[in-house]
């Protein structure tokens, strides 16, 4: 018997919150064959279990065995979406998007890809733990409209500053809007770099990407 769109919903909750990368990565194909979008999917799946498993896991270290096998059905689930999600680009503008250096954390960089790709945007995922030379050298070969800088952790929020500056340098700055998120960023920490715009969730920052275009 086919499964309805919100048995997949729920099974896909109770998988990923069991930790089942395997049948995670698997139920999220059906799904997407069984016409569910990859919308519907981070908004009903994705983003409620990373926020159930942030306050699960809040205070502890992150490194901790616990909270990497809670994260990983997500991470997988992520590349799969971001692998079958239709490539339809309905804008002109580039956006590159990094998490910066010292920092592995690829959840919240990943969720703002897929958010922009599945809107109509190009993405360059550079990844995570990217040195600003790296970021520069992907601005003056992509000719981004937009740089998305991400950053997880308080002791490398710095390096956006370090990467503005690196583009300053490299007279790659103009016209190019940055924007900034993750956990300690703040709007204010925004300004104060020199950034253009800051979001602090996922689903916001298409709404600030089209006001800053």
């Amino acid at each position: 018997m086919k499964p309805t769109r919100s048995q997949i919903l729920h099974e896909l909750n109770t998988l990923i919150m069991n930790g089942d990368t395997q049948e995670t990565a698997h139920l999220i194909e059906l799904g997407l064959k069984n016409n569910l979008s990859s919308q519907e999917i981070i908004d009903n799946v994705i983003i409620p279990v990373s926020k159930r498993i942030a306050e699960k896991f809040r205070g502890a270290d992150f490194y901790i065995p616990d909270v990497l096998f809670a994260l990983r059905p997500i991470k997988t689930g992520l590349a799969v979406l971001k692998n079958l999600s239709p490539q339809v680009t309905k804008y002109p503008h580039k956006i590159v998007i990094a998490t910066v250096a010292g920092d592995i954390h690829d959840i919240g960089k990943s969720l703002v890809a897929i958010f922009l790709q599945i809107n109509g945007y190009e993405v360059i995922d550079l990844g995570v733990d990217v040195p600003a030379d790296r970021i520069s050298q992907a601005v003056e070969e992509h000719k981004p409209a937009v740089l998305a800088l991400s950053s997880l952790l308080t002791t490398t929020m710095g390096e956006m500053a370090n990467v503005i500056e690196t583009l300053e340098k490299n007279r790659l700055r103009r016209p190019l809007k940055v924007i900034v998120g993750g956990g300690p960023v703040s709007e204010n920490f925004a300004e104060f770099i020199g950034a253009d715009g800051y979001s602090p969730h996922a689903p916001e920052t298409i709404n600030l990407v089209k006001r800053i275009l």
